[in-house]
């Protein structure tokens, strides 16, 4: 890029020509300058002066402001001649993230792409990268606080933030480097998370109300693991479910309409175990099924978390006069019931799929010591009541109260 002659902008009177030496002492004076435009030719900008007795005194003033401004600075320069927008700035940083040594869970860059394809391009997508500054973001969180919770507004601002650093030169410094103001973002503050969990009693209710295959998930998000709602929604009959009902193989996802092969992170991959309780009412439920989606429509489909949300889980909790929550309420009851439990900490640790805290933990090859683990499964046990019967795939019928 051929580098830009510097300017120095020029001052003047109204009425009198630029080649005149009149001064009138007793007129308003005013600078002008060339700004640059991204994507566009020059303008000429003119700023007030005031009233000065001489030019030189005007001169000297409009010299300043025009050091404040940087016109003929480099950075200033690379923004404005920058035809960059913030969508291809942010295309190019989601294709470096897979070509980083130790690229991010695909589940991360999967729910990067959401929150920019459902909440950010639409507001920035077209603006050019040097526009997006503390002022545009603010105006995104404005946006996203009206609907989203504080910790997930703060989660897309800083994806934001990452695009605009990714942006650097051939030396690997950043093209556009900003100072964030978190005063000036405004973003909500986050405050004590909500976490909705239940009680053995609630949990034993909640499945009393809840029918079909909803019961079936419940039961296995708050009796085994603690297993994620997308990967109970991700199982398969055939693939996933050991001949004694007893291991299931945690290898994929739902999430979405889609199912995707990968967990939220590499140690997701694992075996969870169910008591003989437990593995009963899921052999009684699957029944002649030999093969698809354990929880599926009536068309074979993957269940949406949403739907079932909206068409059992809320309902129940509704009548039940219970905090509302979405499907982790199952989970944080059983880690909750597993961490109560004297369970070997390890154990819990593999259960739950998190990242491992401690390198002990590598050495620690629970997979094939699936006796010692089913041996755990059956001493906790459920911690809940189930109904005396599975029941048959259906909608939420909820038992009326009795006065």
């Amino acid at each position: 890029m051929a580098r830009r002659k510097g300017q120095k902008g020029s001052v003047f009177q109204k009425g009198i020509s630029k080649q005149s030496k009149t001064w009138d002492p007793k007129a308003p004076a005013y600078g002008r300058y060339w700004k640059d435009v991204p994507g566009a030719k020059p303008r000429r900008v003119v700023v007030s002066l005031g009233i000065h007795p001489k030019r030189i005194n005007a001169e000297r003033l409009f010299a300043d402001k025009f050091e404040d401004l940087k016109i003929n600075s480099a950075k200033t320069f690379r923004e404005c001649t920058s035809a960059v927008t913030f969508k291809d700035q942010a295309e190019e940083w989601l294709r470096s993230l897979k070509r980083k040594r130790e690229p991010p869970e695909q589940t991360t860059i999967d729910n990067r792409r959401y929150a920019l394809d459902r909440w950010i391009y639409p507001r920035l997508g077209d603006v050019y990268l040097a526009d997006v500054n503390n002022y545009a973001l603010r105006d995104l969180v404005t946006i996203m606080a009206a609907s989203l919770a504080p910790a997930t507004v703060r989660d897309y601002a800083n994806i934001v933030k990452y695009v605009v650093d990714s942006a650097t030169d051939e030396n690997g410094e950043a093209r556009f480097p900003r100072k964030w103001n978190d005063q000036v973002i405004d973003a909500p503050t986050i405050d004590d998370q909500n976490s909705p969990t239940t009680t053995c009693a609630g949990m034993s209710d909640m499945l009393l109300y809840a029918r079909g295959q909803y019961r079936m998930l419940y039961a296995l998000l708050a009796g085994c693991g603690p297993m994620r709602p997308g990967e109970a929604l991700g199982l398969e009959i055939d693939k996933h479910i050991s001949p004694d009902f007893r291991t299931l193989d945690i290898v994929q996802k739902a999430k979405r309409g889609k199912i995707q092969p990968y967990l939220k992170n590499k140690n997701g991959k694992r075996q969870i175990d169910l008591c003989r309780q437990l593995a009963e009412m899921l052999r009684e439920y699957v029944g002649n099924m030999k093969s698809g989606l354990l929880f599926h429509t009536s068309t074979g489909a993957q269940l949406l978390q949403t739907n079932i949300l909206s068409d059992s889980l809320h309902p129940i909790l509704d009548y039940m006069a219970h905090e509302r929550g979405g499907l982790y309420i199952f989970r944080r009851f059983r880690r909750t019931n597993v961490q109560t439990a004297d369970c070997p900490e390890v154990l819990s640790h593999y259960w739950t799929g998190h990242s491992q805290t401690h390198v002990s933990e590598r050495y620690t090859k629970l997979l094939g010591r699936r006796d010692f683990r089913l041996k755990w499964a059956e001493k906790i046990g459920l911690g809940f009541e189930l109904p005396p019967d599975v029941g048959q795939l259906g909608q939420l019928q909820v038992v009326s109260k009795v006065a």
